[in-house]
């Protein structure tokens, strides 16, 4: 563009002379248009305000097909009233003319000015300066000022992927250039925009073919992995391409930030700079490598962050055996973790584990949880039991394996039982004491600690010849469990199986006694049973039956039906059965002695 202007000097001896000096406006170029037909050349232009100082006189158009420096050819149009000035046939003389116009009046010493300087040529085509995306989600086009000054706005098109364009607005003015598009959304997909220029002939610019496209950015989080995948279209068309790629990033509604810079050729990049349930909202930033301060921000990316976290502990802190021989195993949990399950497992070795149960986790999570596994034999040999945590990504966090005690025992003698027992095996416990419990019919009862590496044991039984026969046992150990992590420091106990010993009772049988002296009833004396189904049988020497009892405690006084029996040997038959369920049967022949 240029405006041509004749220079004056105003002198201060002229400020205090205003009637000798006035300026005469030019008129204002509004287009030039060509008739194809015969090649005329018609100029148009709007008026200025009549000037006072003087009669007018004449326009005075000046015509060019050198260039806008000149030099120019003068035409006059003499009418005042006059708006336009037809160049015959100028297109045969030259395809491109630029002109310019001024008004004159009579008015000696006047400063008269030019107008713009315009050419019959479609207005330049505008060259865009970039794309945007707002935060609230609409594209806005920015585009240099047209370089012709005959220009009066700007169409804007939809640039189609097939080159095809679709205009969607239009802006006024030559130096308003920049639209915002409130019809599409670029935060579904990239739009391209392309602008041609038109005047007030309406002759039209070529749209511009170099098109400017929005960044389309798109994220897919994946908790599993806590990171969130960014990917987003390349920026085409700045003059010398794009310098660089920015993340900007907001945490938790906070200003945005830089987070990171990633060069032209990438188009996609795994975001982790977040906590879990962090709300972020990320856009991308192209950077023209022509010029850094023009940029183009894709759409707005908002999301709140969800991460699977995983415990930071999971423990086994307690194993132990019940009275009914189930085995309980208790665990502790970070509730922190987002788990779906647990998983529990057992094994007779140590070695090969086999799942028993499959537990629902709770939400939220419980700080300690126990199961009770009552299809196993812990009195046959110790079990393995570990604990396997499971998140929604299939993560798995298994505690070390926990070992019961197993507690055997036998009658090695009369009167005597051995014991012996396992070690108690918890990840992290150091065992403080055993601790030996006996029951002999009347509830348990602590009999015997031992220090740690202690594990076997002989129980001495003669002291307890009144009791029934049956004596079971546990062993208890005490341990300290200090587990840093879980902030767990305790004092606790876990117990073995129970195992019981029968002993088989002991029967003491007299071969003779007096009904009148001091041994005046025959009975037997058993030690160590309960008899269950007890029969004391007498017989004569004939095998007539004497005397019967069900009773232990009922012996035979000697009476045969009411009446002395006669001195002699009789036959006796002592039935019952034992504890552990054996039939006992003991015959002989007792002497009766008067």
């Amino acid at each position: 563009m240029r405006k041509k202007i004749l220079l004056f000097l105003i002198a201060s001896t002229l400020l205090l002379q205003p009637s000798f000096c006035q300026t005469i406006l030019a008129p204002d170029l509004q287009c030039v248009l060509v008739d194809q037909s015969n090649g005329d050349i018609t100029l148009y232009w709007t008026n200025p305000p009549v000037n006072g100082c003087g009669a007018f006189l004449q326009y005075t158009v000046y015509a060019s097909s050198n260039g806008p420096a000149g030099p120019y050819n003068t035409f006059a149009v003499p009418t005042q009233s006059a708006s336009s000035f037809v160049y015959p046939n100028a297109i045969s003389i030259s395809a491109t003319w630029y002109f310019y116009v001024e008004a004159n009046y009579n008015c000696p010493g006047a400063t008269v000015l030019q107008s713009d300087t315009v050419n019959n040529l479609n207005p330049a085509i505008p060259q865009i300066a970039n794309v945007d995306v707002t935060q609230n989600g609409n594209a806005i086009i920015n585009w240099a000022p047209d370089s012709s000054p005959q220009t009066q706005g700007y169409v804007i098109y939809y640039y189609a992927q097939n080159g095809q364009i679709f205009p969607f607005d239009t802006v006024y003015g030559r130096f308003n250039t920049s639209v915002a598009d409130f019809t599409a959304d670029p935060t579904s997909q990239s739009l391209s925009y392309t602008v041609a220029a038109f005047d007030s002939c309406n002759k039209f610019s070529a749209f511009n073919t170099f098109p400017h496209n929005t960044i389309f950015a798109t994220q897919s989080s994946a908790a599993c992995v806590n990171k969130i995948d960014l990917k987003w279209n390349r920026y085409i068309n700045w003059p010398q391409g794009v310098q660089q790629y920015e993340i900007w990033a907001s945490r938790n509604s906070g200003p945005f930030g830089l987070a990171t810079i990633v060069d032209s050729s990438t188009l996609a990049f795994p975001f982790t700079f977040y906590n879990d349930g962090d709300s972020l909202c990320i856009f991308i930033r192209a950077v023209s490598l022509a010029d850094s301060t023009v940029i183009s921000n894709s759409n707005l990316m908002c999301l709140r962050a969800s991460i699977v976290q995983p415990p930071a502990y999971n423990y086994i802190t307690n194993i132990t055996v019940d009275l009914s021989n189930n085995v309980s195993t208790t665990w502790i949990i970070d509730v922190a973790g987002e788990l779906i399950y647990y998983s529990i497992q057992n094994s007779g070795n140590g070695v090969s584990y086999t799942n028993v149960i499959q537990l629902t986790a709770p939400s939220p999570l419980n700080a300690s949880e126990t199961f009770v596994d009552s299809n196993v034999t812990p009195e046959h040999s110790p079990y393995y039991y570990q604990v396997t945590a499971v998140d929604s990504c299939q993560n798995q966090y298994i505690t070390s394996a926990a070992k019961t005690i197993c507690l055997k025992g036998e009658l090695f003698d009369y009167y005597i039982a051995n014991l012996t027992w396992n070690d108690l095996e918890i990840d992290s416990a150091k065992i403080i004491r055993y601790n030996l419990y006996r029951n002999s019919g009347s509830g348990y009862q602590l009999i015997k600690t031992f220090p740690f590496g202690v594990n076997s044991f002989s129980d001495s039984l003669q002291q307890l010849l009144q009791e029934d026969g049956i004596f079971c046992y546990r062993v208890e150990a005490v341990y300290d469990l200090n587990l840093p992590l879980a902030n767990f420091n305790q004092t606790l106990s876990s117990f073995s199986n129970e195992q019981c010993i029968i002993h088989r009772p002991i029967i003491y049988i007299p071969n003779a006694f007096a009904p009148s002296g001091v041994n005046n009833v025959f009975k037997p004396t058993i030690i160590y049973g309960d008899p269950k189904g007890y029969t004391l049988t007498i017989f004569n020497r004939w095998g007539g039956k004497v005397f019967e009892s069900n009773d232990p405690a009922l012996g035979w006084d000697g009476n045969d039906h009411g009446k002395e029996a006669q001195q002699g040997g009789y036959a006796y038959l002592i039935q019952f059965s034992a504890n552990d369920g054996v039939k006992v049967e003991r015959k002989g022949m007792v002497l009766l002695v008067k």
